[in-house]
């Protein structure tokens, strides 16, 4: 699945509705693309990324895609992307 600047947008909404200080970003290279996910006060939580990355899986979910997250769950790719390596 191919994510959009609109996708990320999105996400980054509700990420925001639900009062995380976070940021997600995109990545988009020639090998695919990859997230990763910004702390605005400059410190992660690891409660707080936990909570944050099953909201992203339930955007995700939404639309019809999965994705795989990092062990410390601060990246994260769809699972399209994650089967070619």
């Amino acid at each position: 699945m191919i994510l959009t600047w609109n996708d990320i947008i999105d996400l980054n909404k509700k990420v925001k509705e639900n009062n995380f200080d976070y940021k997600v970003h995109l990545s988009d290279a020639c090998g695919g693309q990859s997230m990763w996910i910004e702390a605005l006060s400059g410190k992660s939580k690891p409660e707080e990324i936990e909570s944050l990355s099953l909201l992203i899986q339930d955007y995700f979910t939404g639309i019809n895609a999965e994705v795989v997250f990092s062990w410390d769950k601060k990246s994260f790719w769809t699972k399209d992307r994650a089967q070619t390596f």
